[in-house]
């Protein structure tokens, strides 16, 4: 029970550097039709009923609908060497919003990951309790 506490408390503890995130620079940058999805997040995470299957559904959801938005803001590159132009490499470009962006799906990946762990050990302590009783 005390690694399911841990889960938790690491969930949590990502889930406010999200909200930190969203409300700090994501929601003014969304367009007006994604602020109340993003506001409702926010408010999900601000009365800490993340642990459960509907939040980490509506978060992978935003999840997708902001990487989209990376995605339109960022351009790909190629710089390629001085003396052999064929040999080089391939770099992002991203405007300000995509990058604000960005930091912000890499944060709700590391939360969705760890919501998911606190879940998946919560049945497994479920299930583990189940097979004691039988």
């Amino acid at each position: 029970m005390d690694m399911i506490s841990e889960l938790v408390a690491d969930a949590l503890r990502q889930a406010r550097l999200v909200r930190k995130c969203l409300d700090a620079k994501a929601i003014p940058l969304l367009d007006p039709r994604h602020r109340t999805f993003a506001g409702d997040i926010s408010r999900r995470i601000a009365s800490r009923k993340i642990v459960n299957e509907a939040f980490l559904h509506d978060l992978e959801a935003f999840i997708v609908l902001v990487s989209k938005e990376v995605e339109a803001g960022t351009t790909i590159a190629w710089r390629g060497h001085e003396h052999d132009p064929d040999c080089g490499y391939e770099f992002a470009i991203r405007s300000d919003r995509a990058t604000a962006f960005r930091i912000l799906v890499d944060e709700m990946v590391d939360l969705a990951t760890m919501v998911e762990a606190a879940l998946d050990a919560a049945e497994a302590f479920t299930i583990a309790n189940a097979l004691f009783e039988t």
